[in-house]
C-alpha cells in the first residue's frame, strides 16, 4: 500500500471521526454571554463556531456553574462555559480566553460625570447586580458603603432605562450586557447618551475542557478564529456595533 494511499484513508477516518463525534457543552444562562430560551448567546455561539471550524458537532444542556465544573471532571460533559479563574487539573483544562467580560460603570453622558476610580461612586446614587459585592471584593463594598444610596435588583434588563429615568445616576454592570439590552430592540440605538467608565479591570471568560490535548488543539484554533475578527462579527449581532 502506497504512503499516499494511506495518508488518503488517515485523513479521510480523521475527518470522519471529527464530523461524527459530539461535543457535550455545559453552559450557564447568563444572557447575552449565554441565553438559555435561545441556545444561543456570544460566548456560546464564539465556542460552537470554533468547535464546528474543527470539524466537531455540539450538544448543549443549561446547568448552574458549580455543575458545570463537577460535570465535566467526572466525564459527564466535555466542554463548560463560561469559565473564570480556574487553574488546570487532573481532568480539567482551561482554554485561552473566548471573550472578555468589561465591568463598568455607566452615567449620562448629559451630566459629565469624571470617575477616577472606585472612590468615586461614593458620590452617586449606584444600582447593580444581586451579589456585586461579593464579586468586586472590598474596595468596591467599602465605596458603596459611602454612596449616596446603593442598591442590587435581579432585573439588570432594566438598569438601563433606569439610568436614563434618572432613578439613578451609576449602574455598574458589565458593558456587553448593558448595551444587549439598551439595544434589545434596536441594535443601532445612540450610545452617546451614556458614560462608560473603565474603573474596572476586564475578566477574561475561557472554556474548561477534560481533555489536555483537545484544549491544547482548541486554543490553535481559537487563536486564529479571534486574529480574524470573527469573535467580533459575533458579539456585535447581540450588542451592534460599540463606540
Amino acid at each position: 500500500m502506497s504512503k499516499i494511499y494511506c495518508l488518503f484513508i488517515f485523513i479521510i477516518l480523521f475527518s470522519t471521526e471529527a464530523y461524527t463525534k459530539e461535543i457535550r457543552i455545559v453552559a450557564t444562562d447568563y444572557p447575552p454571554h449565554i441565553i438559555k430560551s435561545q441556545e444561543s448567546g456570544m460566548d456560546l455561539e464564539i465556542l460552537r463556531s470554533v468547535l464546528n471550524e474543527m470539524g466537531y458537532r455540539s450538544t448543549v444542556k443549561f446547568v448552574p456553574a458549580k455543575r458545570a465544573l463537577n460535570m465535566v471532571i467526572q466525564g459527564e460533559a466535555d466542554v463548560s462555559v463560561p469559565v473564570f479563574f480556574e487553574e488546570d487539573r487532573d481532568g480539567y483544562y482551561t482554554s485561552n480566553a473566548i471573550i472578555d467580560y468589561k465591568p463598568t460603570v455607566f452615567t449620562l453622558s448629559k451630566n459629565s460625570y469624571s470617575l477616577d476610580g472606585l472612590s468615586s461612586l461614593s458620590a452617586h446614587r449606584v444600582l447593580t447586580f444581586i451579589g456585586a459585592g461579593g464579586y468586586f471584593g472590598r474596595n468596591f463594598i467599602n465605596a458603596t458603603n459611602k454612596a449616596v444610596s446603593y442598591n442590587e435588583i435581579n432585573n439588570v434588563g432594566a438598569m438601563p432605562e433606569l439610568l436614563l429615568m434618572e432613578r439613578y445616576s451609576a449602574v455598574v454592570l458589565d458593558e456587553n450586557i448593558f448595551y444587549y439590552f439598551y439595544r434589545k430592540e434596536d441594535k443601532s440605538k445612540d450610545l452617546d447618551v451614556f458614560d462608560a467608565h473603565y474603573v474596572f479591570p476586564k475578566v477574561e471568560a475561557s472554556v474548561g475542557f477534560n481533555d489536555q490535548s483537545f484544549r491544547d488543539l482548541f486554543n490553535e484554533y481559537l487563536a486564529k478564529f479571534r486574529a480574524s475578527g470573527k469573535d467580533i462579527k459575533i458579539i456585535e449581532k447581540y450588542v451592534g456595533i460599540a463606540r
